[in-house]
């Protein structure tokens, strides 16, 4: 292997800090294949519904009906994780949904991908914090 071949592998591998997780640079360039439209929309609201509320709360405060988190998903949507202060990118969102993180599950077994892309177009739409 060439010393430019051991580069680029060990800069594919090298995580970019997220929140509390490291997420591979390689996930910020995924490109989100669902598109926007009222039945994704309807889609992905039901599937927060069942699936995120039960810990995020219905507008994503961390207000859950069984968990308490302590921050909200808007919070993680305005994360820099590059330089220049560069907020989450679908593809983050979509590493973090299925990866998890302490008492986050991973989605990966429970969820497609598509209803993971989804969840990151309604982290997407939800309303701002009021903070």
């Amino acid at each position: 292997m060439t010393r430019k071949s051991l580069l680029i592998l060990s800069l594919a591998a090298t995580p970019v800090l997220a929140g509390n997780w490291n997420v591979p640079i390689v996930a910020r360039s995924l490109d989100n294949p669902v598109p926007i439209n009222d039945e994704t929309i309807r889609n992905a609201a039901d599937l927060y519904s069942r699936q995120c509320v039960s810990c995020h709360g219905r507008e994503g405060r961390g207000d859950g009906t069984e968990e308490k988190v302590d921050y909200s998903l808007q919070s993680i949507l305005a994360t820099p994780t590059q330089p220049g202060n560069q907020p989450l990118t679908d593809g983050e969102l979509y590493w973090k949904i299925t990866h998890g993180v302490g008492k986050m599950p991973s989605f990966a077994g429970k969820l497609t991908d598509e209803e993971r892309w989804l969840m990151v177009n309604h982290m997407r739409r939800l309303p701002p914090d009021p903070k």
